[in-house]
């Protein structure tokens, strides 16, 4: 039985947004079954006339799955103080960052010969909030994301592009090991302000996979300024212009959604979204587990801190078989 659709002017902000933008009916998504042809054909996005997809091996396409379909697509150190304060700036993202790096540092000592961006890495991976974006290179490590969890509620896959900014084609990147300090550390101007190159800027972080859940999960990052309203560069919502702090609501970073009414040629990112029925999620977990190389909640949250035992008794086990018999 077909599921009724939910109205687009109940429920929270970004979860109506999202419905507004979801492009199901531009690919015939209305199965689990026409949803796997997709991700099996690459999870193509539409492409506007005129405009041309990213050549192959670019590099410029990111992939992020959350479990509830309302949720916003934000960071989990903005969300942390959105909580506690909905005006968030830029200054106050830095400060509290600051002050999360030097405890982790001098008081806990974990980080020890890494820079503060590597250090970010390690801690956005296992769960403390960062002001980075947890994104994957592919689609079906992101799809898992989408699926592992929350049973009976709807998910959301993210299909994220960044416009080439070098002659071969390749985005905005940002490397954690370039420098001791934090790319846009002293960007903030003032209590409200920044400057403009940073809340202009989506780039991407590779992490070189500090960790084998990184590497499990083709795990990349993305990062910017928050959200700013300049001339040129609107986001519409039912027939209004969003302001600042509904686009926070939305994403803190500087993302345009098409909706093709707008061209959206100013931003520094776009993406699009794709809903994941509550109903389709075990057979898509059963199906990523069925992949050459399989995609579980273990494959994809190694755990390496708890299988120590069984490590010590394999090992102990194989060299006991190389032992010589006494002599009689």
């Amino acid at each position: 039985m077909e599921r009724d659709e939910p109205p687009e002017d109940e429920g929270p902000l970004p979860g109506r947004f999202f419905r507004t933008r979801e492009i199901h009916k531009k690919f015939g998504i209305d199965s689990l079954g026409a949803l796997w042809e997709w991700m099996e054909s690459g999870a193509p996005v539409p492409v506007p006339k005129g405009a041309k997809p990213p050549a192959p091996g670019s590099k410029r396409t990111f992939y992020r799955g959350q479990p509830n379909a309302d949720y916003a697509l934000t960071s989990s150190l903005f969300r942390e103080i959105w909580a506690n304060d909905p005006d968030v700036t830029e200054m106050k993202m830095q400060e509290v960052e600051k002050n999360l790096l030097m405890v982790m540092k001098h008081i806990e000592g974990i980080g020890r010969l890494m820079t503060d961006g590597e250090l970010l890495a390690v801690l956005q991976h296992h769960g403390i909030p960062t002001r980075l974006i947890d994104v994957s290179a592919e689609p079906y490590e992101a799809l898992f994301f989408a699926v592992d969890r929350a049973e009976d509620t709807d998910g959301r896959l993210f299909i994220i592009e960044l416009p080439a900014v070098t002659r071969d084609g390749q985005p905005d990147t940002i490397l954690l090991t370039a420098q001791d300090e934090l790319e846009w550390k002293g960007t903030a101007l003032g209590p409200r302000n920044a400057k403009s190159a940073w809340t202009n800027r989506v780039a991407v972080i590779h992490p070189n996979d500090l960790d084998p859940r990184m590497r499990a999960q083709r795990g990349r990052f993305l990062v910017g300024g928050l959200t700013a309203s300049y001339p040129g560069r609107p986001m519409r919502f039912e027939g209004k212009r969003l302001t600042a702090q509904q686009q926070d609501e939305i994403t803190n970073l500087n993302i345009f959604f098409p909706d093709y009414a707008v061209p959206g040629k100013n931003w520094p990112a776009k993406a699009w979204t794709v809903r994941i029925e509550a109903q389709w999620k075990r057979g898509l977990r059963d199906r990523l587990k069925a992949l050459d190389k399989p995609i579980t909640m273990d494959s994809m949250y190694p755990p390496i801190g708890e299988v120590r035992r069984l490590a010590l008794r394999e090992i102990g086990s194989m060299a006991r078989t190389f032992r010589v018999p006494k002599s009689a």
